[in-house]
């Protein structure tokens, strides 16, 4: 008798093309990673399903908006709180 058991899983063959490539360049295999997170599952007995954020149209406009001044150096620097907090109090005095 084995000492291994089979599972069969279903999956999106796109995902197990992906899933195996990333598994070959770290020298492993999918049934490495797979048994690794079994192994996770059944010690800490949960599951975590983690959904990449995606800004929306506006925000993702903001963040291009905000690298372009970073990167152009129109931005401040403080070295304490103290320091920003008194940059805007005298902003807010100007208003």
């Amino acid at each position: 008798m084995s000492k291994y058991a089979v599972i069969n899983l279903k999956t999106d063959p796109e995902l197990k093309i992906l899933a195996a490539k990333a598994a070959d360049k770290l020298g492993i295999s999918v049934s490495a990673v797979l048994n690794n997170e079994l192994r996770r599952f059944a010690a800490e007995q949960s599951v975590t399903f983690d959904v990449p954020e995606v800004p929306n149209a506006k925000t993702a406009k903001e963040l291009a908006a905000s690298r372009k001044q970073i990167e152009a150096g129109d931005y401040y620097k403080f070295e304490n709180n103290d320091e920003a907090l008194n940059f805007l109090a005298n902003k807010l005095k100007l208003k």
